[in-house]
């Protein structure tokens, strides 16, 4: 929204989704305008438009009276105008000669003579009226009427013609009026062309060959009547040519202008008329002198021009100028000459204005409902330093030198945790326990948001041991923000985008911490984490830093993400937890819960300046310069923002050197990031620093073999693979226990390790050796052991021989009378009873085999075998794909593993819903009774080589 017109024109606000109050005290934007309510209205985003709520105080206690703002008209309050801007700023074009203000409609259309139109109509009239009283024939007076309708027509035919005529003065009027408005732009207009990409958006290059002998200068707005090129009748067309009009003249050499008015009204006209001489100074290289009570200020050639204009601020007493120069003087109302030191007011001023009055006199044309053109101190100095006047401070050529502590990590974090983004005596510096405990880092791509995080970390890990603040990095820009600080003692995961299901069971772990902290603060009477540090120094408990690097890509790929961030933010303080933030854009990814438990904002620059509002509550954001990076914003709660430019630590480059003063400061060597952390990991490991216990257990490894004694430390078990406990912050060995534990199915393909699976499976069950019957053990050599190998696990040249006591069925050697043997001999060693084994591969082979001379199947005989017998007596292991998955016999099979990498999602249709899990050979998803679905992640184990000895 731009202030087009008023007493602090030139303003631009974004429109928030928020809403947005204006006013001229108590709203969110204020405006020096004396005749608005504080506040007067307020504007709210709505699909229908743009909606005005009226908040300024009535005489009547009524409602709130609402209205639609669509942006095709200006919206007026108190005595400033507004005007919603939408798509990309135009530039302004150059200022070209004034035009013509004299009206030429051509000409006035020939007036009737009244006295002839008199007798026109009175003649016949009369002769027809002394004819019917001396005849006696009435209808002579029809013959008089004729006249008379003759006179009304040709009456008429004027009227229309003047209409027609006045509308052309009209018409005239408003082209006039057009073409000033183009010339002149309002204050709102330069505001928003400094908003443009374009090269000349002030329209000032390569000079102005058509501009007039003077600056053009538009003073405001109002009524005034334009001359006419031929006026016969005197003002009968003064109604025609009295329209509103923009109040512009040209300062032309050996003139003067005067203004007179009140204080206020001066300095807001005298900052508008400086940023218009500006312009015309830069597009023509005419000279300005601004003359105030505290100095001058020239632009352009003002020191050696033949021809420029120099403003005189009330009490400021101008120079002496050659000839050619125009003055402006603004008078103070009262005595003729104002304050002391005035310059003397006399009637060579061929411009007068005054303001407060709403008159004005231009040239030739007499202003009434004279409304001026006002802005602040604070709007012209930007407009100044954009057109290039102002004074520009010295741009850093680089960023500060950072320098690692001195000892390395021998700070405390139970009441601060302090890192410093600056050097110096004043160094800007983040302390997430008393600024805290959240951040949030928001710019745009390029900025340097990445190595602004890589500095607070880093900053953190270089002053405080692992045993007083872990990080929990999440990197959702595929891995290029944090990879660096991955070997650091204090970083416990490091998880990216490009593994997604690796962030899920962070998200696990985390809830995880949070309940076990809450737990042990509970238990141990302490409300909050530095209670229960000054309690317990000794304790194995660090506080734990989460940040996430592109929140947004977290938030659309995790939407369930959302509730445990909002719950880390609120509890964040009294548990040790500080969310370290960042992203190109917050709207949208930062939900009112977090943000509302943000302590400190860093805003580098941002791609609108609405984003800037959004975060700082001022527009500087987005006037960083792009080849700034690491220049940022860094807000506390209430308090201004802070500009700052982070620094950069310096690599280690030996003992200093001497060096003679003349050739300057030498400039700082950016360190490799990997250099940082190994001088970090080093003092670590040199020290012997302990490292605290993993929040988040690493992630499950790609393959994974058990040793020998992990293999034998449970008697007659197979170890199926390394089960991920996130929750509990361990990783475990997951075992199936023939002749103990319920049948188990293994569901995937091929190329998802499903009979890698079984081979292990097999390879371990013929190592076994019977431990004898118990309650804790189960016959493992004893009884039968049956292998229906669809899949020809038991088969390729080089693998160990089964035992002689198995007995294998292959798919080449399946037949209905086979499977009725094997069958037979299952049911009668159960019937004994005796321990049975069942191992079936690539169950789609087997399902629908029929067994003997029925018509029952495979599938329907090995259910009718589960539902009687107990795992105690028959234990069944069963791999295959799609037809266990969708199969009768998987509900009598409890203990599952899922292996999704090589199938489809036709596949999964029948599968429940799973925890997410890398989709690579060998993982899987286990679902048991003790683990119900979503599950648990399982890497499944190799097998074991064939010179692995027996435990």
């Amino acid at each position: 929204m731009i202030t087009e017109d008023g007493p602090d024109a030139g303003r631009l606000a974004p429109l928030p989704r928020s809403g947005l109050t204006v006013g001229r005290n108590g709203a969110a934007w204020r405006l020096a305008d004396p005749f608005l309510s504080a506040p007067h209205f307020r504007l709210d985003m709505e699909p229908d438009g743009v909606r005005i709520t009226d908040l300024a105080p009535s005489p009547r206690p009524t409602a709130h009276c609402y209205s639609w703002w669509h942006g095709d008209r200006p919206h007026r309050a108190g005595s400033s105008v507004f005007r919603l801007a939408r798509g990309r700023p135009h530039p302004l074009t150059p200022v070209g000669e004034l035009p013509g203000l004299v009206v030429d409609p051509g000409s006035e259309p020939a007036r009737p003579n009244p006295l002839m139109q008199a007798i026109m109509a009175a003649g016949p009239l009369v002769i027809g009226v002394v004819m019917a009283v001396v005849t006696g024939l009435w209808y002579f007076l029809l013959f008089s009427l004729v006249s008379v309708a003759v006179v009304a027509v040709m009456w008429s035919q004027h009227r229309a013609a003047a209409r027609r005529h006045g509308r052309r003065i009209r018409d005239g009027a408003q082209r006039i009026r057009d073409q000033l408005d183009a010339l002149a732009p309002t204050p709102g207009r330069l505001s928003w062309a400094a908003r443009s990409d374009a090269a000349d958006r002030f329209g000032v290059g390569g000079g102005a060959p058509s501009a007039p002998d003077g600056p053009l200068v538009r003073w405001g707005a109002g009524t005034a009547r334009l001359p006419l090129a031929s006026a016969k009748d005197g003002g009968s067309w003064d109604r025609w040519a009295t329209v509103e009009l923009p109040a512009t003249s040209v300062l032309r050499p050996d003139h003067a202008t005067l203004v007179t008015g009140q204080p206020s009204t001066l300095r807001a006209l005298a900052y508008w008329l400086q940023v218009q001489l500006c312009r015309d100074a830069v597009a023509t290289g005419r000279g300005v002198l601004v003359a105030t009570p505290d100095g001058e200020s020239r632009w352009g050639d003002a020191d050696g021009g033949t021809s420029g204009t120099v403003l005189c601020w009330p009490g400021a007493a101008a120079p002496p100028l050659p000839d050619g120069w125009h003055r402006v003087i603004l008078n103070e109302a009262g005595p003729p000459g104002g304050r002391a030191g005035a310059p003397e007011v006399t009637t060579v001023a061929q411009d007068r204005l005054d303001p407060d009055q709403g008159v004005a006199r231009l040239g030739d044309l007499e202003f009434t409902a004279f409304r001026y053109h006002g802005m602040s101190a604070s709007t012209a100095d930007w407009l100044l330093d954009e057109l290039g006047a102002a004074a520009r401070p010295p741009r850093q050529t680089g960023a500060a030198v950072l320098v690692l502590p001195d000892p390395l990590m021998t700070g405390a974090a139970v009441d601060s945790l302090r890192v410093e983004l600056t050097s110096g005596q004043e160094a800007v510096a983040i302390d997430l326990v008393s600024h805290g405990p959240h951040v949030l880092v928001a710019g745009t791509t390029g900025s340097g948001k990445s190595e602004l995080l890589l500095t607070l970390l880093t900053g953190l890990a270089a002053a405080h041991p692992a045993t007083e603040v872990s990080f929990v990095l999440m990197d959702f820009k595929g891995g290029s923000s944090f990879a660096a600080l991955a070997e650091l003692p204090h970083t416990m995961s490091v998880e990216t985008n490009l593994a997604q299901a690796e962030s899920l069971r962070t998200f696990d772990a985390l809830s995880a911490e949070l309940r076990r902290r809450e737990e042990l603060f509970l238990a141990a009477g302490a409300p909050d984490f530095r209670s229960y540090r000054r309690a317990h120094p000794e304790a194995d408990l660090p506080r734990l830093v989460v940040a996430v690097d592109e929140l947004r890509v977290l938030m659309d790929d995790h939407p369930q993400a959302a509730a445990l961030l909002a719950r880390l933010a609120a509890t964040g303080r009294s548990l040790g937890f500080h969310l370290v933030l960042a992203t190109q854009r917050a709207q949208g990814a930062v939900g009112p819960d977090v943000r509302s438990n943000l302590g400190t904002v860093i805003c580098l620059r941002t791609a609108t300046e609405q984003e800037s509002w959004d975060l700082l509550g001022t527009a500087e954001a987005f006037t960083i310069p792009a080849d700034a990076p690491g220049r940022a914003y860094l807000k506390h709660g209430g308090q201004p923002a802070r500009p700052f430019r982070a620094g950069q630590f310096s690599a280690v480059t030996g003992p200093p050197t001497l060096a003679p003063w003349t050739r300057g400061p030498t400039a700082a060597v950016p360190a490799p990031w990997p250099e940082l952390v190994g001088l970090i990991r080093g003092e670590a490991e040199t020290r012997g620093l302990p490292v605290p216990q993993q929040a988040v257990t690493p992630a499950l490894p790609g393959s994974w073999t058990p040793a020998p004694a992990e293999r034998s430390a449970v008697p007659g078990a197979v170890v199926v693979g390394l089960g991920d406990l996130p929750r509990q912050r361990a990783q475990v060995p997951v075992r199936w226990r023939p002749g103990l534990d319920a049948p188990a199915a293994w569901i995937g393909t091929a190329a998802g390790g499903v009979d890698e699976a079984a081979r292990n499976v097999l390879t371990q069950l013929a190592q076994l050796v019977d431990h004898g019957p118990g309650p804790d053990a189960a016959s493992t050599s004893g009884g039968t052991t049956v292998v229906l190998d669809g899949a020809g696990v038991l088969c390729p040249a080089g693998t160990p021989a089964w035992p002689a006591h198995w007995s294998v069925l292959t798919a080449e050697q399946a037949s209905a009378e086979a499977l009725a043997g094997i069958v037979d001999r299952l049911r009668t060693e159960l019937a004994r009873p005796s321990p049975a084994r069942l191992v079936v591969t690539h169950w789609g082979r087997w399902a629908t085999q029929r067994v003997g001379t029925g018509y029952e199947t495979l599938e329907e005989h090995l259910t009718h075998l589960l539902r009687d017998h107990g795992p105690g007596l028959l234990a069944v292991a069963v791999f295959g794909g799609r037809e266990l998955a969708g199969g009768r016999v998987l509900g009598q099979i409890p203990i599952r593993f899922y292996l999704p990498a090589g199938t489809t999602p036709e596949h999964r249709m029948v599968w429940p819903t799973l925890h997410r899990v890398k989709e690579v050979p060998g993982r899987a998803v286990m679902v048991s009774p003790e683990h119900p679905a979503p599950g648990i992640a399982v890497q499944l184990s190799e097998p074991p080589s064939a010179g692995t000895p027996r435990p």
